[in-house]
């Protein structure tokens, strides 16, 4: 922290500082008597945050302007300011804060210089800019401006980003270990192109998984039946916008809709490498009786699963031979990979069931955002499991 005073040769009225008052009225005009001083103290380095900057501290003599100048080859650049001026009253004054104006931007890097003025003529506006001798800038003995000078940082614009390993294809799914969203938006997977040294777009090969702004870890992102991925390969996990409409991947490389997310000049793409493809089993039971509803719930007997998943229940379709899908009327249970036993579901508030009514109670796997139920029967997403005879469903009439 330094404090760097200079002389202000454009400024030759300074040296002449007239402080009487131009107001109309007596109790605006400030006696000249001796002139005002002040003191600045100010890192060298000073983040801009929200459009402000914080001093250190300054100190006034009489009440005064703390404003913001921009750089003129190691001057200010008078008499034009960047900021809010803002007024602080005699004395020292810690943390003053200071407001960028509108439409004022500043560069990372850059120098500003915040300066002292008086508060001449009309008491609380500032005329420096536009009223000759009024509102100078404030002086030290020796006739120096009193200034400072300091660098900008601006902290840049928070950027979507994630973290992913080379791992086996395990059942067509890769796994994101964690994902930073700073927006609304998509994570997908892009085959390789021709030369090997970046995505194929626009093509997909997975099932685009949708993501709130958030923070995410273990992202499941199912690729597509025709992917074709092989030991060896390579695929590239890159971050998609949500524009257009809301939740629908839309992206095709021309229609400027859902584009890759941007760090910079750089999409916000990574390659891993699928080490190998395997299968693992994906089953599950259940073992449930008929029962009458209990507040609203029914309990399930055991509920075996070879996966983290859902157990979720439908309502039955028209013909009354299946569940009617993707809607569910219960909570979605979320069960680990194990046996569960005396598993409670709970109805929606609205499912409006009496007894004779059957319903059907499925198993579903978890993919997409770990833990939150997402099977809409389009997104490729929390699919029903499945075992030798298909679907692991089975009815329940309530009594």
């Amino acid at each position: 922290m330094k404090l760097k005073k200079f002389y202000l040769l454009m400024l030759p009225m300074i040296l002449s500082l007239g402080l009487v008052a131009c107001s109309d009225d007596d109790d605006d005009v400030i006696d000249p008597g001796i002139p005002p001083t002040g003191s600045i103290v100010v890192d060298d380095e000073v983040m801009v945050e929200n459009g402000t900057i914080t001093i250190n501290s300054v100190s006034m003599s009489n009440p005064g302007w703390v404003v913001l100048h921009r750089d003129n080859n190691g001057s200010p650049m008078v008499p034009e300011i960047i900021s809010v001026p803002e007024r602080v009253e005699s004395g020292p004054t810690q943390n003053v804060t200071i407001e960028l104006a509108d439409g004022e931007e500043v560069t990372d890097g850059e120098t500003l210089w915040v300066m002292l003025h008086t508060d001449g003529g009309i008491l609380g506006t500032y005329e420096f800019e536009t009223v000759n001798d009024v509102d100078a800038p404030i002086t030290d003995a020796q006739g120096n401006v009193v200034a400072e000078s300091f660098m900008v940082s601006v902290e840049g614009e928070a950027v979507s980003s994630f973290t992913a390993n080379d791992q086996d294809l395990v059942n067509g799914v890769v796994y994101v270990e964690s994902i930073t969203m700073e927006q609304d938006g998509y994570v997908v997977i892009h085959a390789s192109n021709e030369a090997g040294d970046g995505p194929m777009v626009p093509e997909i090969i997975s099932e685009p998984v949708y993501l709130e702004a958030g923070t995410y870890s273990n992202v499941g992102v199912p690729l597509t039946d025709e992917a074709n991925v092989e030991a060896g390969d390579t695929l590239w996990i890159m971050l998609h916008e949500d524009t257009g409409e809301e939740g629908v991947y839309e992206f095709d490389g021309e229609n400027g809709l859902d584009l890759p997310i941007m760090d910079g000049d750089n999409v916000v793409v990574s390659p891993i490498t699928i080490n190998n493809v395997t299968t693992a089993d994906m089953s599950g039971s259940i073992t449930v009786s008929d029962q009458a509803l209990v507040d609203n719930t029914i309990t399930i007997d055991n509920i075996q699963l070879d996966m983290d998943g859902w157990v979720v229940v439908h309502a039955s379709n028209e013909a009354g031979d299946g569940p009617m899908v993707p809607e569910i009327i219960s909570e979605p249970v979320y069960l680990e990979e194990m046996d569960n036993n005396d598993v409670v579901i709970t109805f929606n508030e609205d499912a409006n069931l009496a007894a004779g009514d059957t319903v059907w109670v499925m198993l579903h796997d978890d993919t997409g955002v770990e833990g939150v139920y997402e099977f809409d029967g389009m997104n490729g997403l929390d699919m029903p499991i499945t075992d030798d005879d298909g679907v692991v469903v089975v009815p329940v009439t309530l009594q």
